[in-house]
C-alpha cells in the first residue's frame, strides 16, 4: 500500500490541509498512521481522479519516448531556460529563442552557447522566413491587459498585448503545433473574456485547440506547489489525423527534501551558493516559526509586532512567516525567497532559501548556471517553468509529432539561412537605430559643437597625428588583396564637385578638411576614409596613413602659409560597394566618422 500524508494530499486534490485533516476527522476517507504520520492509502481513495492517475502511471514508459526525427523549435518569452531546457531534454532541437531581459539571455548563452539567443523586444522580429519549416512554436506569453473594442475578440483585439505577438508569430512561422504557457488564473481573468479572446485567436490563426488543462508541478516530478495553464494548438490540417495525450504524473509528490538531499532527481545533496540573509530583527522572529510552521505560531505580541496592519486583514495571511517543511513540497516560488507577504524560510536553518535550492526547487540540474545579480538569478528562477514539468509535457509532444510524422512524412528542414536572415536583418537595424541615436544628438548638440583648434593640434602633434595604420607593414597588392575590418573606425568625408576627379579615378591620395573640423571626431582613432561625393553618393575606401596640420595648397603656386587644414594621406583600397549609394546620411558639417560596420549597415537597411 502507498502512503501518502495529509498534507501531502492536500497539495495533491488542490485544498486546504484543513479541509483534508476534516475529511479524515469524518470518515470521508479512511485515514491511517505510519511512522508518526497520519495520512491514507493511494489504494483506498483511488476514485480521487488524481490519485488514479498516480496508480496507473505510464510515467516509466513515457520515459522512452524519443523522435522519429529532428523536430526543430522556436521559444519566445524564453527567461532563464526552464521550458526551454525541458523542452530540449525531450528531444526538441531550439533553432531560435527570444528574450528580452539582457541576465536571462546571457543565462542561455551560458549554458547553451550553441542556441541562437535573440536578444530584445519581441516585436522587432519578422518570423517569415521560417514559414512552414519549424515544427514547433513555444511561449510563456506575459498577461497584460486585454482590448475588446472588437465585435469577436480574435487576433485584431489582442493587438498590443505580448499573446499577440506570439500569435503573430504562428501567423508568420505557421508551425505544425504551438504552445502557449500561464498562470492558471488567466482563464477566469476579466469575467473569462481574456480567455475566449485568446480561444478565438487561436481559432482565427488556424489551430484546433486541446481542452486546456492546468498542470500541477508535484503531479510531474517537481517538489513544489506550483500550478501552470498549458495551452497545446495543434493546425488544422493536421489536427484530426492525430490526438495528443497529457503526460502521466509520477508515481509519488516529491518534498523539499527530495529537492536539498540526495534523492531521485539529484545524485548529491544541495551544493553550496550565494544567498540574502534576514536583517537580525526579523531573524529573531522567524527563530521562533517551527517547521512548516507560520505567524499562527508566534507569540500574538511577536505576531502583532511582525505583521503590522496585515494582523488586522482576513484571510491569505499563511504566507507571512512562513518556515517551510521538509516532508512537504515548497510552496509556489517567487521572485524573491524574503518577501513578508510571501516568506519562505529554509526548514532548518532561519535563513532564505540559497539561490542553488531555489534553483534545485524548479528542477534546474546544478549544472545549469545564471547570470547577473543575486536578485536577478531569484528572479529568473522564481519566473522560470519547472524544468521536469516541461520535460514531461515536451515528452507528450514529442509523442504527438512522432504520430503526425507517421501520417504526414517530412523531413527536417535547414533552417540556418532562415536564422541568419532573421539576425542579420536586427543587427542591421540595430546599426541603423544606433547610427539614427548619433544623428539626433548630433542635431541637438549642432549648437554646442566646438571647432577644432589646428593650432593646438600643431601644438600637441608637431610630428604629425599618426594613424594606428601606418604602423602596420605594407601589404603587396593591398589594394586587391587586404581584409577589411569591420570595427575600425571610418571617417566619411563631403568632397565637392569641383574636387572629385581624382576620387572618381580613385587615384586621391589627400584629403584637405575646410578650415573647421568638430571636434567630436578623433583624428587619433581613424582608420579607413571614405569620400561622400558631391551628387554621386559614396562608394569606395580608403586606407587612413597619417593625420596631420597642414595647409590648403602645400607646395602649391598660391599656398597660403597661415591657412591651417587638418590633411588625412590616404590610399585606396577597394569599392565597398559596385556603384555608387546614398545611405540615410547626413553631411553635417561636412564630417562624420562611425564604426565601419554601422556605415554599411545603414546602406544594407535602407535596401530592405
Amino acid at each position: 500500500m502507498q502512503f501518502i500524508s495529509e498534507n501531502n494530499f492536500a497539495a495533491l486534490v488542490g485544498t486546504s490541509n484543513a479541509t483534508v485533516q476534516k475529511w479524515a476527522e469524518n470518515g470521508v476517507y479512511p485515514s491511517h498512521w505510519e511512522n508518526g504520520i497520519k495520512g491514507f492509502y493511494l489504494e483506498e481513495i483511488e476514485a480521487i481522479p488524481e490519485v488514479k492517475e498516480m496508480l496507473h502511471s505510464r510515467w516509466d514508459e513515457e520515459q522512452n519516448i524519443h523522435p522519429l526525427r529532428k523536430y526543430t523549435s522556436v521559444e519566445l518569452f524564453a527567461g532563464g531556460g526552464g521550458l526551454a531546457l525541458g523542452l530540449s531534454l525531450a528531444g526538441f532541437n531550439h533553432i531560435l529563442l527570444n528574450e528580452f531581459d539582457n541576465y536571462a539571455c546571457n543565462t542561455l548563452r551560458m549554458n547553451r552557447p550553441k542556441w541562437n539567443v535573440i536578444e530584445g523586444d519581441v516585436c522587432n522580429i519578422d518570423f517569415t522566413p521560417l514559414r512552414d519549416k519549424v515544427d514547433f512554436l513555444s511561449g510563456g506569453f506575459p498577461c497584460q491587459a486585454f482590448s475588446y473594442a472588437g465585435k469577436q475578440g480574435g487576433f485584431s483585439d489582442t493587438r498590443g498585448t505580448l499573446f499577440f505577438e506570439l500569435a503573430r508569430a504562428v501567423k508568420e512561422i505557421r508551425p505544425k503545433v504551438f504552445m502557449g504557457e500561464n498562470v492558471k488564473g488567466l482563464t477566469s481573468h476579466d469575467n473569462g473574456r481574456t480567455f475566449n479572446t485568446i480561444k478565438n485567436t487561436i481559432a482565427e490563426l488556424g489551430y484546433t485547440l486541446v481542452e486546456p488543462r492546468v498542470l500541477k508541478a508535484i503531479m510531474y516530478q517537481v517538489p513544489q506547489k506550483r500550478e501552470r495553464l498549458i495551452l497545446i494548438a495543434i493546425r488544422n490540417d493536421l489536427a484530426e489525423k492525430v490526438s495528443f495525450h497529457w503526460p502521466s504524473p509520477y508515481t509519488r509528490v516529491l518534498t523539499l527534501k527530495d529537492a536539498l538531499y540526495k534523492s531521485v532527481i539529484y545524485d548529491t545533496d544541495v551544493p553550496k551558493s550565494e544567498g540574502v540573509k534576514y536583517p537580525a530583527k526579523k531573524e529573531k522572529v522567524l527563530d521562533l516559526v517551527p517547521q512548516g510552521g507560520d505567524w499562527r505560531n508566534l507569540p500574538e505580541d511577536v505576531a502583532k509586532e511582525y505583521m503590522g496592519g496585515s494582523w488586522l486583514l482576513g484571510g491569505g495571511k499563511t504566507g507571512m512567516a512562513r518556515r517551510l517543511s521538509l516532508d512537504e513540497p515548497s510552496l509556489t516560488l517567487t521572485c524573491s525567497p524574503c518577501q513578508k507577504q510571501t516568506e519562505r524560510c529554509h526548514p532548518l536553518e532561519t535563513r532564505p532559501l540559497t539561490v542553488r535550492e531555489y534553483a534545485r526547487i524548479q528542477t534546474f540540474p546544478d549544472n545549469w548556471l545564471f547570470a547577473g545579480t543575486m536578485n536577478n538569478q531569484y528572479k529568473q528562477i522564481g519566473n522560470a517553468v519547472p524544468v521536469n514539468l516541461a520535460w514531461a509535457v515536451g515528452r507528450s509532444l514529442i509523442r504527438l509529432f512522432n504520430d503526425i510524422q507517421a501520417v504526414e512524412p517530412t523531413e527536417t528542414h535547414d533552417c540556418s539561412e532562415a536564422v541568419a536572415q532573421i539576425i542579420g536583418y536586427l543587427k542591421r537595424n540595430d546599426a541603423k537605430k544606433a547610427f539614427d541615436a548619433k544623428i539626433k544628438r548630433f542635431k541637438e548638440n549642432n549648437a554646442k559643437i566646438k571647432q577644432l583648434n589646428f593650432f593646438d593640434l600643431l601644438a600637441e602633434y608637431p610630428d604629425g597625428i599618426v594613424s594606428s595604420t601606418v604602423k602596420e607593414p605594407q601589404l603587396e597588392g593591398y589594394g586587391k588583396s587586404c581584409e577589411i575590418d569591420m570595427g575600425k573606425n571610418v571617417l566619411i568625408c563631403l568632397v565637392k564637385k569641383d574636387n572629385i576627379s581624382k576620387y572618381l579615378d580613385k587615384n586621391a591620395t589627400v584629403y584637405y578638411t575646410g578650415k573647421r573640423f568638430p571636434s567630436t571626431v578623433e583624428p587619433g582613432k581613424l582608420y579607413y576614409f571614405v569620400p561622400y561625393l558631391s551628387g554621386q553618393g559614396a562608394r569606395d575606401l580608403y586606407r587612413i596613413k597619417a593625420a596631420r596640420v597642414g595647409t590648403r595648397k602645400e607646395g602649391q603656386t598660391g599656398n597660403n602659409p597661415n591657412d591651417y587644414r587638418l590633411v588625412f594621406e590616404i590610399e585606396y583600397i577597394k569599392p565597398l560597394f559596385a556603384e555608387y549609394k546614398q545611405p540615410p546620411l547626413e553631411i553635417w558639417h561636412t564630417y562624420t566618422d562611425m564604426i565601419l560596420g554601422e556605415f554599411t549597415s545603414a546602406f544594407e537597411v535602407a535596401e530592405d
